[in-house]
């Protein structure tokens, strides 16, 4: 059966063209849902970061402003350069500028400490709020590369970062002339404020990177995030960016990474959010995408199990049984099956079985009588016809005036005409029939002296088998009036009668007979054998085409061992290689008692 023309297919596609459609719209429903929440938290929260750096980049500009005003309107800086170095009013002055820069402080919230470094001693005025030795060193540490960096012209960011081992900044330093130079220095993680975060969850955070992503700031984010976060900074153009992190357990996780560079130094601040803890609010429209496919295929399995059920299992019941009616088993018989409409079909096949049957069975016995009437007719029609041969042979025997013959002729007549009295039977014995084949060549014999001999080469044991009445005459016949041309040497039949063993050698005639042996009768002659022509017409069969032409013998015959034997029996005609022709019958060796049974 052609699967794609099948039910079952087609109610397979069927489903899947309706339920697609279903599946796919609730598959965008609920990636539009899961993209409109990540849309929402991250505007949220990028507002919340733009404004954190906004009013981060706030400060440090007005502190660049602070810085840049202090060389011009401050009066203890600018006395510094006049005042002798140590001097007592070098050192008021000094304490004045410390004092200054420590009430400064409190007003830049953001700013840690602000200095004042003499180039020319050396001397470094730190206020700062925090460890003085540590800010302390880290200033010292990089005003060599503050001063080159403002002496170069090259253009560069305006808060530059420094690195103090576990603790980092921002520095801004500005000359005020050609000693001092001012500076004020930000903590890193004062910039940083991940707690104003929302669905940042126990696993997000926010962090200050470098253009090379390394870590500014301290965050509660682990190493491998802050890795991952830093192999996408390329992204940061677009609002939000929706990164995967592999863990050590093979789990996927994924963040909502936002970000935005800073315009005062060279960094960035970023932002991750754990999807997980961000959709905690929707688990059904973040679990159902990963299901879908799931459920589509639990959905159709099931349709498929329950019309298995319902449909396919007594479908295919009913087409094991018509397929079995085709092959002509009509005792088939189904069960009914659960549903009242294909109860209704399996009652409707269960009947039309019955009916098919019974009018088998009156057809074939029709057939049967039919067969029978035919039979009778063609066997009924061979006796005519050999009578007006033997009117012809006495007529001629007359004409000669051979008495003698025409006496030994009028016997074998009587026998002949006496075993036609049982002709009407059925089948008759293999030695009867050729009994009263003996007797019509004795007949022949008479016709012809010394001009026509025969021998019946008959294997022994063979005589009890039975074959239709007439079989073997009118071949004898035909070669008697076709063969028989004006020949110098005697003219010749053999018929051979011997068995042809079908299947595996039997162990006994007994045991030949109970495995259906075939009885092989063969009429050979030598005379001039079959015309090419004709020969070929017998091979093919051609004789059953002329039923009442000059071979309606041969026709006779063959038709009458199809009628009774059908495919069972078999004739063959050949032309033999020492000249003369050959007719071979093969028939079921059957004795009278299984004929009759059969």
């Amino acid at each position: 059966m052609n699967f794609i023309r099948s039910l079952r297919f087609k109610f397979m596609v069927g489903l899947t063209l309706i339920m697609l459609p279903l599946f796919l719209l609730l598959y965008y429903n609920n990636v539009y849902a899961i993209r409109v929440v990540r849309d929402k938290v991250s505007l949220t929260n990028m507002n919340h970061l733009a404004k954190s750096v906004e009013q981060n980049e706030r400060v440090l500009q007005e502190t660049n402003r602070y810085l840049y005003s202090l060389g011009e309107r401050d009066p203890d800086i600018i006395s510094l350069f006049f005042l002798k170095y140590g001097s007592g009013d070098y050192i008021i002055a000094k304490q004045r500028i410390m004092n200054k820069f420590m009430t400064d402080i409190g007003f830049y919230n953001l700013i840690d400490s602000f200095f004042l470094y003499d180039a020319v001693n050396d001397d470094l005025l730190l206020a700062t709020s925090g460890s003085y030795d540590v800010k302390m060193s880290l200033v010292r540490e990089s005003m060599p590369v503050q001063m080159t960096q403002l002496d170069d012209e090259t253009q560069r960011p305006e808060w530059s970062i420094v690195r103090g081992g576990g603790w980092n900044a921002l520095v801004k330093t500005v000359r005020i002339n050609q000693q001092f130079y001012a500076g004020a220095l930000v903590d890193m993680n004062a910039l940083n404020h991940p707690k104003q975060f929302t669905e940042s969850g126990e696993r997000g955070g926010a962090v200050i990177v470098d253009s090379n992503g390394g870590a500014l700031s301290g965050s509660a984010l682990s190493s491998a995030q802050i890795k991952l976060a830093a192999a996408h900074l390329s992204g940061l153009e677009n609002p939000y960016q929706v990164i995967s992190e592999v863990t050590s357990k093979g789990d996927e996780r994924q963040y909502l990474m936002l970000g935005l560079p800073s315009a005062m130094s060279d960094m960035n601040y970023i932002v991750l959010l754990p999807e997980e803890d961000m959709l905690r609010n929707l688990p059904f429209f973040q679990q159902i995408i990963r299901l879908l496919p799931i459920g589509a295929a639990v959905i159709l399995i099931t349709a498929l199990i329950f019309l298995r059920q319902l449909l396919f299992r007594p479908m295919n019941t009913l087409i094991k049984g018509m397929r079995r009616v085709s092959r002509g088993e009509l005792d088939v018989r189904l069960d009914p099956p659960t549903s009242s409409e294909l109860e209704f079909v399996t009652h409707s096949f269960n009947q039309m079985t019955s009916q098919i049957q019974h009018l088998k069975i009156d057809v074939y016995e029709e057939q049967l009588r039919t067969r029978e009437a035919e039979f009778k007719q063609l066997q009924m029609q061979i006796n005519p016809h050999f009578y007006l041969n033997s009117l012809n042979i006495i007529h001629s025997l007359a004409s000669l005036q051979k008495h003698e013959l025409v006496q030994q002729m009028a016997g074998h007549l009587a026998d002949y005409f006496r075993f036609s009295l049982r002709a009407g039977k059925r089948v008759i014995r293999l030695d009867e029939e050729l009994e009263h084949i003996r007797h019509y060549l004795e007949i022949q014999k008479l016709r012809f002296p010394s001009k026509l001999d025969f021998s019946l080469d008959v294997d022994e044991g063979l005589g009890h088998f039975v074959l239709p009445p007439l079989t073997l005459q009118p071949f004898v016949e035909n070669a008697i009036i076709h063969g028989f041309r004006r020949r110098t040497e005697p003219f010749v039949i053999r018929i051979l009668a011997n068995l042809t063993k079908t299947l595996s050698s039997p162990h006994s005639e007994v045991e030949a007979i109970q495995h259906n042996t075939t009885l092989r009768v063969s009429v050979e002659d030598n005379g001039v054998g079959f015309e090419q022509d004709m020969l070929a017409r017998l091979q093919r069969g051609k004789y059953a085409e002329d039923p009442s032409g000059q071979h309606i013998g041969i026709w006779n015959v063959a038709h009458r061992l199809l009628v009774k034997y059908d495919d069972s029996a078999k004739l063959e005609f050949q032309n033999l290689n020492a000249g003369g022709a050959a007719v071979i019958l093969y028939l079921p060796a059957q004795t009278e008692e299984e004929e009759g049974g059969a």
